[in-house]
């Protein structure tokens, strides 16, 4: 009795033995793949917001700035489309970008 005794706890060691070997496989190959995960993600620069920056007033604040650069982006479109001169195409980026701060603070 002893015998049969010793060659099932024989067998059921083995098989622990194989499924433990599994699980280290699986857990070495799932660490392989997060350290790649890990490098490829940090090459990779992501856009982190700030906190706090959420509300009405603040999405007020993102279309009004928004709405201000839509609006300095075509000035310089117009003006570079429909004007060949150099001198005054640089003219008006200056004074655009003079003018910008006054304009955004008197949209607000």
């Amino acid at each position: 009795m002893s015998k049969e005794r010793a060659r099932r706890r024989a067998e059921r060691e083995a098989e622990a033995a194989t499924l433990a070997e599994g699980r280290a496989k699986q857990a070495a190959a799932a660490a392989r793949r997060q350290s790649r995960r890990d490098v490829m993600t940090s090459l990779v620069q992501t856009r982190r917001r700030r906190p706090g920056v959420a509300g009405v007033l603040a999405a007020k604040r993102r279309r009004k700035i928004g709405l201000l650069a839509v609006g300095f982006f075509i000035v310089q479109l117009v003006c570079w489309v429909s004007t060949p001169d150099w001198g005054i195409r640089v003219a008006v980026l200056v004074v655009s970008v003079f003018a910008l701060p006054v304009v955004t603070v008197l949209a607000s």
